[in-house]
């Protein structure tokens, strides 16, 4: 399961620069750049002239993006501006040479793009008051899993699993036992909290809290980035020390997902410190990676409920998560994969729709994908 109208991850700032980056989400390619303003700009990686790849072209002088092929001018809009091979190369140029455009936001080093044709119905974009904050240190990371976005989210949703896989204790009278907990939901996702009973940290971290006490963590999923916000008592309650992460998940297609982690700490704020903050953090992931990408089956299943079977306070969480993909779903969101397999296999190019589709739907020469009907 796909969606568009939802803000996504496309990379980080930092690699963004003046030369093309193609990038890929939800199963279509994307082209990035940085106009003469240093504003990243985000468009199709499909010329609608013979179908090259942008991202091989070449930003110019003008700001705009020429075609690596017949060099074809496309501005920060998607309209072409310039046909080197015509008499006039700016002049009466076809109203279907165009591509789609995407707005473009960029935010604590990321730069996060709207995939969809309805930006006003987004749900909206979130903040990190923990970044730019001195009182906060700041790691990141990124890489790729072999695995859907869907179970990328479950095993960073699941509560069952922190004592399971990673051996920390939820319940004095049941480890693998949830606290009580409801969930609330957002304008952009939902949250609850729970309560865990970890050993004491070793190394470093034992000069915060050397001996066992309840641990709050509160957990946050945000829609856009598909992202889960986690903070996590360190210290003593009282001490405030806290780890905060934000792990954030883009479908680069139905079996693969890129992961954005940044975590921040509001102690031992020393710069020699932030390699083991991060390996900290990583050892949970790389232990979740491991079993998500083991799950079956690759693509997740285009179902109203899961899973099948639910365990109380275990499932809660999920159910939460599953009840906003049927939301998603019923605005008419969700990419139909069946119907567009079977246009990829008649060797049809589709494309992500933009928002100008919806102010012009005519004079566009590669059709939108298609989505299951809104209900």
């Amino acid at each position: 399961m796909l969606f568009t109208n939802v803000w996504y991850i496309a990379e980080w700032s930092k690699n963004v620069t003046d030369k093309p980056v193609k990038v890929k989400m939800l199963g279509h390619e994307f082209v990035l750049f940085r106009d003469l303003a240093g504003k990243a700009v985000c468009l199709s990686n499909t010329c609608c002239h013979r179908g090259a790849s942008l991202a091989q072209g070449k930003r110019q002088d003008d700001g705009t993006l020429s075609c690596v092929f017949h060099g074809w001018r496309f501005d920060a809009h998607g309209r072409c501006t310039c046909v080197p091979s015509a008499v006039e190369p700016t002049a009466n140029i076809p109203a279907s040479a165009r591509v789609d455009s995407y707005p473009v936001e960029e935010r604590h080093g990321l730069v996060w793009v709207f995939l969809g044709d309805q930006p006003e119905t987004a749900h909206p974009l979130f903040d990190m008051p923990e970044d730019n904050n001195p009182e906060w240190r700041r790691v990141t990371w990124s890489g790729t899993w072999k695995s859907n976005v869907h179970w990328a989210k479950m095993v960073d949703l699941d509560q069952v699993h922190l004592h399971i896989v990673h051996g920390i204790p939820l319940n004095k009278d049941n480890p693998s036992r949830p606290s009580e907990h409801s969930v609330e939901p957002l304008p952009n996702g939902f949250r609850t909290h729970f309560i865990s009973h970890p050993p004491p940290p070793s190394g470093s971290w034992s000069q915060v809290r050397s001996v066992p006490t309840e641990v709050r963590s509160d957990l946050t999923f945000y829609v856009p980035g598909f992202t889960l916000y986690g903070r996590i008592q360190i210290g003593k309650a009282g001490t405030g020390f806290t780890n905060v992460f934000y792990s954030m998940s883009t479908p680069i297609d139905e079996q693969t997902t890129e992961m954005y982690l940044i975590a921040f700490r509001n102690f031992l704020l020393e710069e020699d410190k932030d390699d083991d903050h991060l390996k900290r953090n990583l050892r949970n992931v790389f232990q979740d990676k491991a079993i998500a990408e083991a799950h079956l089956p690759k693509r997740a299943p285009d179902v109203a409920d899961f899973p099948a079977i639910k365990i109380d306070r275990e499932d809660l969480l999920l159910q939460s998560y599953w009840q906003l993909m049927r939301e998603l779903r019923g605005r008419g969101w969700q990419i139909d994969r069946l119907a567009l397999d079977a246009c990829e296999a008649n060797g049809e190019v589709r494309v992500i729709p933009s928002p100008s589709r919806r102010q012009d739907p005519t004079n566009w020469i590669y059709p939108p994908v298609p989505r299951i009907a809104k209900v």
